[in-house]
């Protein structure tokens, strides 16, 4: 008896056992971690490794500013990856987000989209580079892209290519619109901090500060004075007379005001726990210091720490003050 096989049909198999693999480890890890970080590396990582492309991209829209962004790659430098930033619209990416559908382009050379903003091809002949580009959606929503390029050939299927990465896209996506949505709120944070920190330079301003007469105009002469300096100021007064305000307006008109304010009251803390709270501990310094603490100068390294009834500290603490 005489069995005959065919190239063709092991050739199938082959691809299928590839592609099944490939799913496998991306799955395995998305199951590690649903933290883009975390999974964009191995993925892309997987891609090259068995789609044999040169460079691949995953990049994620801000539908705050409508920018286009690289998140992860792989095959380009930090400062690549930092260039490929497009609008909705612009160059092949762009087109993706803007349409929701994916794109092939056989040769880049002859596509005149092609932006290649990153810059990764130029060493590259581009006549002989393909790139494919699929949307990552959520629903009908456009979140971000998958890309990669490879060097064209006749033994290239680039529709086989396009219905992988298409797969993967999708498996990524819930992975892609968590990172997504962390970094929108980071960048809120940032806005609303640059905000509030606008508001109290406004609030604490000398000009702020109820008072006219000659006392209080000198008073804001001082903190004019002193404010563009990195000097120690001691101020005086009966409580009630706007010792936290002078405090507030000497470091809000400072070069430190973008800088922490840190206000320590001294007469609240315990003699006990003041030296710690004030310059902190190492783990297992004493008992029950369980893990490090940073103390308040350490946390206002760079601007401000208003120590607030500083006449009731300890001797013993003053003598570390000192030191200070």
């Amino acid at each position: 008896m005489m069995v005959v096989g065919t190239g063709e049909k092991d050739s199938e198999a082959n691809r299928e056992i590839k592609e099944l693999s490939l799913f496998w480890e991306i799955s395995q890890a998305l199951g590690r971690s649903l933290d883009l970080r975390e999974v964009a590396d191995p993925v892309l990582g997987a891609l090259a490794e068995r789609m044999g492309m040169n460079h691949g991209t995953l990049t994620l829209l801000n539908r705050k500013t409508g920018e286009i962004f690289i998140e992860a790659a792989h095959g380009l430098s930090i400062t690549q990856m930092q260039r490929g930033r497009y609008q909705i619209g612009e160059g092949v990416t762009g087109k993706v987000v803007q349409t929701g559908q994916p794109a092939v382009v056989p040769r880049i050379s002859d596509e005149p989209l092609f932006l290649d903003r990153t810059g990764s091809r130029k060493d590259l002949g581009k006549k002989d580079i393909s790139f494919i580009c699929v949307p990552i959606k959520i629903g009908s929503e456009v979140i971000g892209t998958l890309s990669a390029d490879r060097v064209f050939g006749d033994s290239v299927s680039l529709e086989e290519d396009l219905r992988l990465l298409s797969i993967i896209a999708s498996m990524v996506a819930q992975a892609v619109r968590l990172r997504q949505e962390a970094e929108e709120e980071r960048q809120a944070l940032v806005e609303e901090n640059l905000r509030l920190r606008g508001e109290l330079k406004e609030r604490f301003r000398p000009g702020n500060i109820i008072g006219n007469s000659k006392g209080m105009r000198d008073i804001y002469a001082l903190v004019s004075q002193v404010s563009k300096s990195n000097a120690t100021v001691l101020v005086r007064g009966e409580s009630g007379t706007g010792k936290e305000l002078v405090a507030h307006a000497i470091h809000y008109n400072s070069l430190r005001a973008n800088r922490p304010f840190i206000k320590v009251n001294c007469a609240a803390l315990p003699a006990t726990v003041l030296e710690s709270e004030l310059f902190g501990h190492e783990k297992g310094a004493f008992t029950g210091a369980v893990t490090q603490r940073k103390g308040r100068f350490e946390l206002a390294n760079g601007g401000t720490i208003f120590l607030d009834e500083v006449g009731d500290f300890p001797p013993t603490v003053q003598i570390s003050l000192l030191r200070v």
